[in-house]
């Protein structure tokens, strides 16, 4: 059994949905994190430990990862967000700031869009989301999932991407997370992991929230590492740069701001701990 540096608590939501969750500190403002593909509460450790003074910190498992329920679920995007949406509700959380890393950050952004009631405020990590796909762009990215092992999707992909979230050579956590990692996608659970990971992968590309973006009223805090590995898509978008990306974000949502992290990649939640969190204490407070 994985060991989780904070107390787990479990709530059902409905629907065979028992989502596992992490909650820490106080303060007038909830501070929701979402974790990326394939991931678990654990990687806002530092952010946890580093906020819980200025806010209530709570972190959940999305379905089908990490301690929540597993199950036959479709592992789509909207359902992501229906599932965050009904976490908020069923916990009665008041003055939510929706803190996503990766995907978790189109999924915070989905949830800003359908229940705009429930989110006060984004922090966008490192997110997908803000690359707009072109339909033939989309379909190349689908058809290379068929080939070997893509992102998560076993043992091997899983270390290699984990190790490819970080910047810096000593990457700080990465044997324990990928020691966590391994233990839940042991057996047959590997199967049911695969599927769930193309699954996800398939869905950020189908259901894309860039066109969305004028939409989206909350204020938004956006964040990258400068040298982060897998945005933009290096593949699809070898033109593109982060600071392209932001500056055209910001140009379509009427109330976000950017920064971008020097020293730092896909983790930069972890890598640059202290200066993701000033960045997110001076955003609760603005």
């Amino acid at each position: 059994m994985i060991k989780y540096p904070f107390e787990v608590k479990y709530i059902d939501i409905g629907n065979k949905l028992n989502i596992a969750y992490c909650e820490e500190g106080s303060g007038p403002q909830t501070l929701l994190f979402i974790h990326g593909l394939a991931n678990y509460i654990p990687v806002f450790k530092h952010n946890i430990l580093g906020l819980k003074e200025q806010a209530k910190c709570v972190a959940i498992d999305l379905p089908g990862n990490g301690l929540s329920s597993h199950g036959d679920f479709p592992f789509s995007i909207f359902f992501y967000a229906e599932t965050v949406a009904r976490f908020i509700q069923k916990q009665d959380l008041k003055e939510v700031v929706l803190a996503g890393h990766s995907m978790g950050g189109q999924i915070a952004l989905v949830v800003a869009l359908r229940y705009p009631h429930l989110v006060q405020k984004l922090v966008l990590l490192a997110p997908s989301g803000l690359e707009y796909y072109t339909e033939t762009e989309a379909s190349m990215m689908k058809s290379m999932l068929s080939f070997g092992s893509m992102m998560y999707g076993d043992a091997s992909g899983l270390e290699s991407a984990i190790n490819g979230s970080y910047y810096h050579a000593q990457k700080k956590d990465a044997l324990h997370i990928i020691k966590d990692l391994l233990e839940l996608m042991k057996g047959e659970q590997g199967k049911y992991w695969r599927k769930m990971v193309q699954s996800n992968i398939e869905a950020m590309l189908n259901e894309q929230v860039f066109p969305f973006l004028p939409q989206v009223q909350q204020k938004t805090l956006i964040l990258y590492g400068q040298q982060d590995a897998f945005i933009p898509n290096k593949m699809m978008h070898f033109t593109e740069s982060i600071k392209s990306i932001c500056e055209r974000v910001v140009k379509l949502m009427p109330a976000a701001q950017y920064e971008i992290i020097p020293h730092s990649g896909h983790f930069l939640q972890i890598e640059s701990a202290p200066k993701v969190n000033q960045y997110i204490q001076d955003f609760l407070k603005a």
